[in-house]
């Protein structure tokens, strides 16, 4: 399943520079991070380590979501969408093969991200506690996936997958509390929040940084995958569902 993902992920991978997608997966996410920063310390609202958590928990959904937005939309575009969902194979095991090239590189991102973001405000994660923190950034990009694959099944009804993509980085970048503490928030946002990816990641990632504990944190991660998990069971639903909808619509091959 996985290797006919990684196959996958080769042939759709593409870009138009390597210039642009490293802009897109490293600068970008950086800049996000210092943006925030300097507006918390403009603002004198958190420290540094604050934001940079946040954000680098959050970046997983460049890669988590935009890329597999893309998984469907991109077979549409080279006409092979229809022969992967009359095939005998099950569709839903190939589109679950995807998933993994998603949760590596969003994890990279954000490994990446988290790494870059405390060299340049010397704020980093205690040593005894960065391999539960790589752990919490791999079950957020798993979620955050999980999401991804969700939204991507709607893309057999739907052409404008895309927007849809870039409107729900942008909710998670409100209601996860990548910038914000989450009590700060509106009660029906902090709701929305915790049946989301990321929030709970971030509440264990922060709980590393200022030393509440280990168990703090386990709690967090654990819910952050039951996240994970429940969208991912979500995703299998919708593609069974909306596969039926798309082929009843003719709007398998609707580009």
């Amino acid at each position: 399943m996985y290797l006919s993902g990684l196959f996958g992920f080769r042939a759709l991978f593409a870009w138009n520079s390597p210039g642009l997608f490293v802009a897109t997966l490293v600068v970008t996410p950086v800049m996000q991070v210092l943006f925030f920063v300097t507006l918390g310390a403009a603002f004198d609202y958190q420290n540094a380590s604050f934001f940079v958590i946040g954000n680098a928990v959050q970046v997983a959904a460049a890669a988590g979501i935009s890329g597999m937005v893309s998984v469907i939309a991109d077979e549409r575009q080279i006409g092979t969408l229809s022969s992967i969902i009359g095939s005998p194979s099950s569709s839903t095991t190939v589109f679950i093969g995807r998933t993994l090239p998603g949760v590596v590189l969003g994890f990279l991102v954000s490994a990446l991200t988290a790494v870059l973001g405390f060299s340049l405000t010397g704020s980093p994660i205690p040593p005894d506690h960065l391999l539960l923190f790589a752990l919490v950034l791999a079950v957020a990009a798993f979620s955050c996936t999980a999401l991804g694959l969700f939204l991507s099944a709607l893309g057999l009804l739907y052409r404008d997958i895309y927007q849809i993509a870039g409107a729900a980085y942008l909710l998670l970048l409100i209601v996860s509390g990548a910038n914000f503490l989450r009590q700060d928030l509106p009660g029906w946002v902090q709701l929305l929040g915790g049946v989301l990816p990321q929030a709970h990641a971030i509440d264990a990632a922060r709980s590393l940084a200022v030393g509440v504990g280990a168990g703090s944190a386990w709690a967090s991660t654990l819910l952050e995958f039951v996240v994970g998990v429940g969208w991912l069971l979500l995703a299998l639903v919708g593609m069974k569902v909306l596969e039926s909808l798309a082929r009843k619509r003719a709007t398998l091959d609707l580009y």
